[in-house]
């Protein structure tokens, strides 16, 4: 990476740094430009060398954040997709590796899911997972035969418990392990399939 490519990215990382800051602070919609450069101790034009607006700036993180989730499960998919696994272990060894990944990433998920964060991220991070599940569900031709209800409903009704279960946890301030949170979520599945 060259020098003038690494100063830009050490100055957006501190852009976005401030932003988040100051949205633990404040509405997203109260936040002014002003605010971001106040706090990154930058001037107003080096902000407008990144971004275009606040808009901007918040959709360019809540993409970065969707897509690191996207190659995480691709990522996940490839390693534990084999013959040798059955369906159910690869999806907890799959749950078990995103909760990992939740916990990590959990500061900024609690900020954008809170009153402070911009109105719909529940709506857009939950498209997002849910597509991405989607299209790895779709390679399965094992699962796409044994489903037995439109894969619409399956993927909203999976996607939608599994968000709301990480979005309790990163409420709860992280209560659990993510060791746990497989547990319970493995749980609750076992339990849903017993009735």
């Amino acid at each position: 990476m060259g020098i003038y490519a690494e100063k830009n990215r050490k100055t957006k990382e501190l852009i976005q740094t401030s932003f988040i800051y100051i949205l633990e602070e404040k509405p997203f919609e109260s936040i002014t430009i002003g605010d971001i450069t106040k706090q990154a101790k930058i001037n107003r034009g080096t902000f407008y060398l990144h971004y275009k607006d606040k808009y901007d700036l918040l959709d360019q993180m809540e993409q970065r954040l969707f897509a690191d989730l996207g190659n995480y499960i691709d990522e996940l998919q490839s390693r534990y997709s084999s013959t040798t696994t059955t369906f159910e272990k690869e999806q907890e060894q799959l749950a078990s590796s995103l909760f990992s990944f939740i916990e990590k990433k959990a500061p900024k998920l609690k900020i954008f899911l809170s009153d402070h964060g911009r109105a719909g991220f529940h709506l857009r991070f939950r498209d997002a997972f849910s597509e991405k599940v989607r299209r790895n569900l779709e390679k399965n031709e094992d699962f796409k035969a044994d489903l037995k209800v439109p894969m619409d409903y399956f993927l909203s009704f999976i996607t939608s418990a599994f968000l709301g279960l990480i979005e309790q946890w990163i409420q709860n301030d992280l209560d659990q392990t993510p060791q746990e949170m497989t547990r319970l979520y493995i749980d609750i599945i076992s339990f849903i399939q017993q009735k």
